[in-house]
């Protein structure tokens, strides 16, 4: 099932409306994904779910992983999936919090500067990942030779092209993957899809 990215920004605004109905804590959720290219205005692709990467403290300037929602959220974000066919069997996970494993390790350097703020509503405000962060995280998780994830492996490559990288951001996207402790069971990949971009002489910095 993939969602359009107006039916994904409708069900975000109904989410901020049932936040303030339930008397919600406000929140500030770090997204990357297809939700994200589609806010960002790079290209308004059909997606599965918002991924969620962690929430953001606007005071301190620094991201939390979040594990769970609070109940309150929960039943907020359940809440919209059953008034949606369109969420039809996804439930609560219609936002995922899946992507929060990156946040075991450090993110792309500098990568708070580049988010964009973007509010939703009283008590939801999305910080968008920036296009130079997008590209690391997108060429790390094309990058997965698992074989179970080919069809989502080609939907991050197909992503790849849209964002269109830079050298400069497909350089320091070689970099971050690099500081990873998995970075050497992807080093082949990630030769194989600068190729693929056009960027076969970068490989030499993989």
């Amino acid at each position: 099932m993939t969602l359009s990215h107006e039916i994904i920004l409708q069900t975000l605004q109904e989410l901020s409306e049932w936040m303030e109905l339930e008397d919600c804590p406000p929140v500030s959720l770090v997204v990357c994904g297809g939700t994200a290219l589609g806010l960002l205005g790079l290209h308004p692709r059909p997606t599965r779910d918002v991924d969620v990467l962690a929430s953001f403290d606007e005071a301190e300037r620094k991201i939390i992983r979040i594990r769970t929602f609070d109940e309150k959220l929960q039943n907020c974000i359940r809440q919209v999936a059953e008034n949606h066919s369109d969420l039809s069997g996804l439930g609560k996970d219609w936002i995922n919090l899946a992507a929060g494993e990156l946040t075991q390790w450090n993110l792309p350097d500098g990568f708070i500067g580049r988010l964009k703020k973007i509010s939703i509503g009283p008590r939801l405000t999305l910080y968008i990942l920036g296009r130079q962060d997008l590209t690391a995280l997108k060429l790390y998780a094309a990058a997965d030779d698992d074989p179970r994830l080919r069809s989502r492996q080609q939907i991050h490559l197909d992503d790849l092209k849209i964002l269109s990288p830079t050298r400069e951001h497909l350089l320091a996207a070689i970099h971050w993957i690099s500081s990873l402790p998995d970075c050497d069971k992807r080093q082949g990949s990630v030769k194989r899809i600068l190729r693929i971009l056009g960027h076969g002489n970068l490989t030499d910095h993989v």
